[in-house]
C-alpha cells in the first residue's frame, strides 16, 4: 500500500512554489527538452518569465503564512511565560500566608501554655485577647 502525503495549506504552497520553480528553471534553461516516449518537446523560453510573474503572489503567501505561524508561536511563549510567572506568584502568596498562620499558631499556643503554666491575670487577659481576636476576625472557629 503507498504512502499518503499529507500537507497543510503552508506545504501545499511550499510545492506549488517548489513546481513553478522547476517550470521556470526548464522554460528558461532550454529551447527544447527530450521526454522519453513523447519524443522532442519544443519550448517556449518566454513562458519561463510568465512563471516568475505567477511564482510572486504564491510566494508573498508563503511568506505571510511562515510569518503569521512564528507570531502566533511567539505570543503563545509570551502567554505561556506570563502564566508561569503568574502561578509563582499566587504560590508564593499562599506560602506567605501559610508563613502568617503558623506564626498567629504559634503566637496561640505560647499564650496559651504560659496561662497554663501561670495562670495570673495577665496571662489570662492576654488568653481572653487572643480569643476576641480570633472572634473578630476568624480563623480558628
Amino acid at each position: 500500500m503507498g504512502r499518503v502525503f499529507v500537507f497543510d495549506i503552508q506545504g501545499w504552497i511550499t510545492l506549488i512554489l517548489g513546481g513553478l520553480l522547476a517550470l521556470i528553471t526548464l522554460f528558461s534553461s532550454y529551447s527544447h527538452v527530450h521526454i522519453p516516449f513523447i519524443g522532442a518537446v519544443a519550448l517556449n523560453q518566454q513562458v519561463g518569465v510568465l512563471l516568475l510573474v505567477a511564482l510572486v503572489p504564491p510566494l508573498l503567501g508563503d511568506a505571510e503564512l511562515a510569518t503569521r505561524c512564528r507570531l502566533r508561536a511567539e505570543r503563545d511563549r509570551v502567554r505561556e511565560a506570563e502564566d508561569r510567572a503568574r502561578a509563582s506568584d499566587e504560590a508564593a502568596e499562599e506560602r506567605e500566608r501559610a508563613a502568617r498562620r503558623a506564626q498567629r499558631q504559634a503566637q496561640c499556643n505560647l499564650i496559651q501554655l504560659r496561662h497554663q503554666l501561670d495562670p495570673s491575670e495577665r496571662n489570662a487577659r492576654r488568653v481572653r485577647d487572643v480569643i476576641s481576636l480570633l472572634e473578630e476576625y476568624g480563623g480558628f472557629a
